[in-house]
């Protein structure tokens, strides 16, 4: 959704201080393209639709491949307005 991007480029460069979301960035980079080195996958151009699901699984603890449970506990903090957001931003970044 255009609309959502400017508000998802904020959180996932900078996150949310006031609900604890860290920044994206902080573990798959300021283009998305991830650390290999650390296994955080490369997020950029990723369809906006998949990347909701995603995090929407890891929200609800459905999907739990995050080692010490990274993942779990950030999408957990996010609400669903944030969720749509990072992911709109998310597909346009290459």
């Amino acid at each position: 959704d255009p609309a959502l991007v400017e508000a998802g480029k904020r959180i996932f460069l900078g996150g949310n201080e006031e609900t604890g979301v860290p920044a994206c960035t902080a573990c798959h980079g300021p283009t998305g393209k991830g650390l290999g080195s650390a296994a955080f996958p490369a997020l950029s151009g990723q369809h906006a639709d998949y990347t909701k699901a995603q995090l929407k699984s890891f929200q609800k603890g459905e999907r739990a491949n995050d080692p010490a449970s990274i993942m779990r506990n950030i999408a957990f903090k996010m609400n669903d307005n944030e969720i749509e957001a990072v992911s709109s931003y998310i597909q346009g970044l290459y």
